[in-house]
């Protein structure tokens, strides 16, 4: 089996009290790897923020042997240096490199951290970013992420309802993206992907399915009525925008048609 260090930081001032490590933690255990014999390891687990952010997952932090750290606020007017804390223990990391770490992940919804994403990956590490569903599609963190997690889907199911249920009925929550238009956010998206690829070849499923994932990090075609890849393509077959077939090794293969 074969190690894949990971390390995590959570920004306890901009995540919920009630996040659900547990369900995180198996997500980012069971699945992610390109390797199915590669086995993730979280040597690195460091949480910052101001005692009362500590007080509401201090206990949640400690059963996942989590080093907290109490960033109170130096100023009156200037936020605390959480950010700051946390970019600099992880850029020390690659100066040490012992364990050598090869994916990151940011629990976060301060676009700060984006400066310490962008030159990890410039030193080739693998970045993952958990953040509200409000500010995932942001481009400063798509550009700077291997993947974006949304953060609620790691909360108790009753408070993912009740959350759900208050956006729905408020007109000023500009941010939050409605059903319909991820819909026709992943419809436009495909599009795009295979309008950028050559019209008279046939392209692997998997190269259109990795090409379409570097350009919704979010995994907004989750959140969309159609859940998958595949069943977005069954629409374009179904419309006549694309073909499909199997190549000679049994691998599907799609191609677009004339319009």
């Amino acid at each position: 089996m074969k190690r894949k260090n990971n390390a995590i930081y959570i920004d306890l001032e901009n995540i919920p009290g009630n996040l659900d490590l547990k369900s995180l933690f198996d997500e980012l255990t069971l699945k992610h790897n390109a390797d199915e014999n590669e086995e993730n390891i979280f040597v690195i687990k460091m949480a910052c923020g101001n005692a009362a952010s500590i007080k509401k997952i201090e206990s949640k932090l400690a059963e996942y042997n989590f080093s907290i750290r109490d960033t109170p606020a130096i100023t009156t007017t200037y936020k605390n240096r959480a950010d700051l804390i946390i970019s600099l223990d992880a850029l020390e990391t690659i100066i040490i490199n012992n364990p050598a770490i090869e994916r990151y992940i940011f629990i976060t919804s301060d676009s700060d951290f984006s400066v310490i994403m962008e030159t990890l990956r410039k030193y080739g590490k693998e970045v993952y970013l958990v953040t509200k569903e409000s500010v995932s599609n942001k481009p400063i963190f798509n550009n700077c992420c291997d993947e974006i997690l949304i953060i609620e889907e790691y909360l108790p199911k009753s408070k993912v309802e009740e959350t759900k249920a208050t956006v729905s009925k408020s007109a000023e929550s500009p941010n939050t993206t409605s059903p319909e238009k991820n819909d026709k956010f992943v419809e436009e998206l495909i599009l795009k992907v295979l309008e950028a690829m050559d019209p008279d070849s046939w392209h692997l499923v998997s190269y259109v399915g990795i090409k379409f994932h570097q350009m919704d990090k979010s995994r907004i075609i989750e959140r969309s009525k159609y859940k998958t890849l595949s069943t977005l393509l069954t629409k374009l077959e179904k419309d006549k925008v694309i073909e499909r077939k199997l190549n000679d090794k049994g691998h599907p293969q799609i191609k677009m048609l004339s319009i």
